[in-house]
């Protein structure tokens, strides 16, 4: 995929939103970076039954590169997203500011 004809799609957070929203651009010709702040997708209706030892802990976690993995048009990104807005640039829109930023291996 060229990058420069391509267009990018961010995705903040690796939630369920953000899980089935890239999930669902799968098939799309589309450039996508899925921001969070964790590696993992974690179910979080599961935590009872681990806090209780019926379930272990990888049962209700799972990478983020590992769920999207069979996924070309995703690069996963671990980071975070300020919620201030900076000043912009003469002619351009605001946008949030990556704070921290780290490449997830495939």
């Amino acid at each position: 995929m060229s990058r420069e004809r391509v267009p990018h799609l961010v995705v903040v957070g690796g939630g369920f939103a953000g899980l089935w929203a890239t999930r669902a651009l799968a098939r799309e010709r589309i450039r996508i970076t899925l921001v969070d702040r964790r590696n993992h997708h974690l179910f979080q209706p599961l935590l009872y039954p681990v806090a209780t030892a019926g379930l272990s802990a990888p049962d209700i976690a799972a990478p983020l590169r590992h769920i999207l993995g069979h996924q070309r048009n995703v690069e996963v990104r671990l980071g975070e997203v300020h919620a201030g807005l900076r000043q912009p640039a003469a002619g351009h829109r605001r946008h949030p500011r990556l704070l921290r930023q780290r490449p997830m291996g495939r």
